[in-house]
């Protein structure tokens, strides 16, 4: 490994600059742990948890990889799958589709449930029900502490409200034309 590679690699290492970890370096005599020792001294470095090495990159990605799963393989990946799981389900439980019409609450459904029902055959239909729901008056917001953010519930508002609009352009259209026919049916007379 040349200088400046070593350099650079104390330099993300240790979260420095370049002339920082050359001068720990030089101080070192160009070796990596004790240059890291010579920051850590000097604070530029936290002494407090992680490892330092200056084997190869691969054999790091190595223990991250173990890290990641448990160490023991299939059976910590599993581990570690079911743990997300949990914590997915555990969010979509405190999360809610709320449907409200006029103002008033009609009910309130786990975001879990909602997705299950998407992911059966019953999901095209769910879709078809909300898309009709909102020409018909309803309004869906979410509630809970992940998903109750201003943000969502904006767009979802700007959804009812672009309903709204479509609604109304389609009874002024089907008003004029009733006009235009009664109109007719009078010069007719």
């Amino acid at each position: 490994m040349t200088n400046f590679e070593m350099v650079e690699l104390l330099r993300q290492k240790a979260d420095i600059s370049y002339e920082e970890a050359k001068t720990a370096l030089e101080l070192a005599n160009w070796d990596l742990l004790d240059a890291m020792l010579v920051l850590e001294r000097e604070g530029k470095v936290s002494g407090k948890g992680g490892s330092y090495s200056t084997r190869d990159e691969e054999v790091q990605d190595e223990v991250k990889e173990k890290k990641h799963n448990g160490g023991e393989g299939l059976r910590g990946t599993l581990r570690w799958l079911g743990k997300a799981m949990a914590k997915l389900i555990r969010i979509g439980n405190e999360n809610s589709l709320v449907v409200c019409r006029k103002g008033q609450e009609l009910f309130s459904l786990p975001v879990t449930v909602c997705v299950v029902l998407l992911m059966c055959s019953v999901g095209t239909v769910l879709l078809f029900a909300l898309a009709v729901g909102l020409f018909c008056g309803l309004r869906y917001s979410f509630r809970g502490p992940n998903l109750g953010k201003e943000s969502i519930n904006s767009a979802m508002n700007r959804a009812a409200d672009a309903a709204e609009t479509v609604k109304e352009e389609i009874r002024s259209a089907g008003s004029e034309k009733k006009s235009q026919q009664e109109k007719g049916e009078d010069e007719s007379k």
